[in-house]
């Protein structure tokens, strides 16, 4: 992982990449000349030309949104995940503590990418990508892959009991009695809630096999050194990206 991004090895026919630091996408931080310098900078390391790329302008919503040949030059404000069939498309999200989850629809070669946070979990943008999928290109939940990349992860997503009471609310549907446990008694009880997992158990209700989902084991908190925190580096905080796409040969 030195090299600051690694090969998520979805499938063989796309590119699916984690990228960390020292790489840095942090929209409001970094200038687009060094954003593409960095995408330049890792074709060369995998041997393989991104011809557009293409990333929404994130809100922590629920959005997702089907990208074609019409709207492929749109800015997606106040999206959180795209999902398309072009081929030589890649897309990207960017997070710093958030899980960028990825899809790949082996039998439509149809792919997604999702910029899923706690705000995002708790609205289920996980389902809303699916149910596109379904809709708009026939998917069968049995043929998508799913990778979730680093994020924060159990050990450290501390919450309090407000948040707590609204995942319990939402996801009467999932067994949260292991995902949620107590933390300390600050001038309030803090919880812990393991969201990378509760993710996991969403895409399964929803038809996706337990075998298709891959997860990344690294807490971006605990291994802030190498991979953007949010919790852990601001106000200094960068962002990584997770990028897919379907190879254009």
């Amino acid at each position: 992982m030195n090299n600051g991004f690694f090969d998520i090895g979805l499938d063989d026919e796309i590119v699916s990449l984690f990228i960390h630091k020292p790489y840095n996408f942090k929209l409001d931080t970094t200038k687009e000349e060094e954003r593409e310098n960095n995408y330049r900078k890792i074709e060369e390391e995998i041997n393989y030309k991104f011809k557009k790329i293409i990333g929404t302008k994130q809100v922590h919503s629920n959005v997702v949104k089907v990208l074609n040949e019409e709207n492929i030059n749109d800015d997606f404000e106040n999206v959180d995940g795209l999902i398309t069939n072009l081929k030589g498309v890649a897309l990207v999200t960017y997070l710093a503590d958030c899980q960028g989850i990825l899809f790949y629809d082996t039998k439509n070669k149809v792919i997604g990418n999702i910029h899923s946070g706690w705000k995002g979990t708790l609205t289920r943008i996980s389902t809303n990508a699916i149910n596109i999928m379904k809709s708009n290109f026939n998917s069968n939940p049995e043929d998508i892959k799913v990778y979730i990349s680093p994020s924060i992860h159990k050990c450290c997503f501390e919450v309090g009991e407000e948040l707590k009471k609204s995942f319990e609310k939402e996801f009467t549907d999932i067994d949260l009695s292991d995902l949620i446990i107590k933390g300390d008694f600050m001038d309030e009880q803090k919880y812990f809630i393991d969201t990378v997992e509760l993710n996991k158990r969403v895409l399964i209700n929803l038809g996706i096999k337990k075998e298709n989902i891959s997860s990344s084991e690294l807490c971006s908190m605990c291994n802030s050194e190498f991979i953007h925190s949010y919790r852990k580096d601001r106000p200094n905080d960068g962002r990584n990206n997770t990028l897919i796409e379907i190879k254009n040969n």
